[in-house]
């Protein structure tokens, strides 16, 4: 696999790439700018000069009279004080009459370029003469009668120009250096930074991990939506999709509202409110979904919040699972327990063979159990209702209380299993709830009573325990509510949620110190085949 460079280096080469070519753009610019200027002043101050000479009566005068060694004198001061390289004046034939070299007086002036002066053109040239290449200005020179009697040059070597260009530029290295080392710094401060914001993640590792956390997202069972701070969708995965279709919603959930689309859901009260509302039966369009809904929190601040939920039916009832099967299971334990009791006690009686007693005690259990059981295996025909009540019999009488079953008419069998684990899930929760009422009370007793009338099977279940204030009556259904510690009050909600389902009614009566009787009624149609 090809090795790339680490983000931060990649980052930090771009950053000091841009810099740079930044720099040498604008210094480019301004050292050609700079050049053009000084250039341009160089060739005015060389045309200047060559005017201020060929003007002065001293040298028309000296032209005319041959007589040049007040002009030389005059020639080397404007050459000292205007700082340009020479100072030569010229007859009609290019013969130099002044120098600052005297050697070269009195032979032809080097260059080329002055034959259009002498000619009677001003003008300014490039060429190279006995001090080098330079830049040199002409004027011709005349008398009063405005006859031309020579020329003036000035020159300026392009050594001079380019020492003064570097001289004119010194500071523009300086601030280039430290803006390029500036540029160094910071690009390597944004990378850090940038690197810290990612994480210290490459771009390939924070795109892998985006496509598992979006695989995981997408081919998980359960639905998930999640929200802004405002309210708005902003994620929602295939499963909640799905669900969606199913429940009619058919547009894209992303960027829509969620209590418009979902009026049902407490996305924003757990936005507002800053708590998790979790295991929320809610029902949408027909489709009963359990909902999860926590926030979502950066830094101690609320950013959005998250909702997880699966349809109902398919994981099976949860109030089933947590607990009609649960209570279903700790019946038949607790009646296997109690068998388990009796036989260590005639296994007991065999050994010491006390065969009188052991007669009576088997005598005794006999019909004792045929007085519990006749009640129970004659009027209760739903099989798995009737050794669920056998068995929670056992388990009660256990804990040191007693459950008396009375049915005042025959309890046909049920056309609809669900019926059956529902009416397992309520009899079950209210009997655990009589059971703790009674626990730390003198009289132990719990009562269940049936009757079926025209399609409803009436229910009532009696504890001599504790009671209930009207305070706790008003909320005893509300998930999470609870008389016996944290991490309780699901088993009356759940009550709550299969009567609801089974469209029953429910019916509290209880005095603090006196007892609770619970009051159902609940459809229940008869199996066909059922016979009494």
């Amino acid at each position: 696999m090809k090795k790339t460079l680490r983000l931060q280096t990649r980052l930090t080469i771009f950053v000091c790439i841009v810099v740079l070519i930044s720099l040498c753009i604008t210094f480019f610019t301004i050292w050609s700018e700079t050049a053009k200027n000084i250039h341009q002043q160089e060739r005015d101050i060389a045309l200047s000069t060559a005017k201020m000479v060929a003007e002065a009566p001293i040298t028309a005068q000296s032209l005319e009279d041959h007589s040049y060694s007040a002009l030389r004198k005059y020639t080397t001061n404007v050459q000292q004080i205007t700082k340009t390289e020479f100072v030569v004046v010229m007859d009609m034939k290019g013969i130099r009459k002044t120098h600052p070299n005297p050697q070269k007086i009195g032979k032809r002036f080097a260059g080329g370029d002055e034959k259009a002066v002498l000619q009677g053109k001003e003008h300014i040239s490039t060429a190279s003469g006995t001090l080098g290449r330079s830049m040199r200005a002409f004027v011709p020179v005349y008398d009063q009668n405005g006859k031309q009697l020579g020329a003036v040059a000035v020159g300026i070597t392009l050594k001079e120009i380019d020492l003064i260009i570097h001289q004119s530029l010194l500071p523009l290295y300086f601030v280039t250096s430290l803006s390029l080392l500036s540029g160094i710094i910071g690009a390597l401060i944004v990378a850090r930074k940038v690197k810290k914001i990612m994480f210290g993640l490459e771009p390939d590792e924070i795109a892998t991990l985006l496509k598992e956390r979006s695989a995981m997202l997408e081919s998980t069972k359960e639905g998930i939506l999640a929200v802004d701070q405002h309210g708005q969708i902003k994620l929602a995965n295939a499963e909640a999709k799905r669900l969606f279709h199913n429940m009619g919603i058919l547009v894209d959930p992303r960027e829509q509202d969620v209590q418009t689309l979902l009026p049902s859901s407490g996305l924003k009260q757990v936005i507002e409110t800053r708590k998790p509302l979790l295991d929320r039966d809610v029902r949408m369009n027909g489709l009963e979904l359990v909902f999860n809904e926590v926030p979502i929190t950066v830094n101690d601040e609320i950013v959005g919040a998250i909702a997880t939920f699966r349809d109902k039916t398919e994981v099976k009832h949860l109030a089933e699972q947590l607990s009609g099967v649960k209570m279903y299971a700790n019946a038949l334990r607790a009646q296997s327990h109690e068998f388990m009791n009796k036989l260590h006690v005639i296994l007991g009686l065999v050994q010491l063979k006390n065969y009188d007693d052991l007669g009576t005690y088997i005598k005794d259990i006999a019909i004792y159990q045929q007085t519990e059981t006749n009640e129970i295996i004659n009027h209760v025909k739903n099989t798995v209702l009737a050794g669920f009540l056998l068995g929670k019999q056992s388990y009660i009488r256990e804990q040191g209380a007693a459950l008396e079953v009375i049915c005042s008419t025959q309890v046909p069998n049920t056309e609809d299993p669900a019926v059956t684990h529902d009416l397992i899930t309520v009899i079950g929760n209210l009997l655990n709830n009589a059971l703790d009422a009674v626990s730390h009370t003198k009289t132990k007793n719990i009562s269940i009573s049936f009757r079926y009338v025209h399609e409803q099977l009436h229910i009532e279940i009696t504890d001599t325990g504790v009671g209930l204030t009207k305070e706790e009556q008003n909320t005893m259904f509300d998930q999470g509510f609870s008389t016996k510690g944290e991490d309780r009050g699901f088993g009356l909600y759940f009550v709550d949620q299969s009567i609801k389902k089974l469209n029953g009614h429910l019916i509290v009566t209880s005095e603090k110190g006196e007892g609770t009787t619970f009051s159902l009624r609940i459809p229940y149609k008869q199996k066909e085949d059922s016979h009494d």
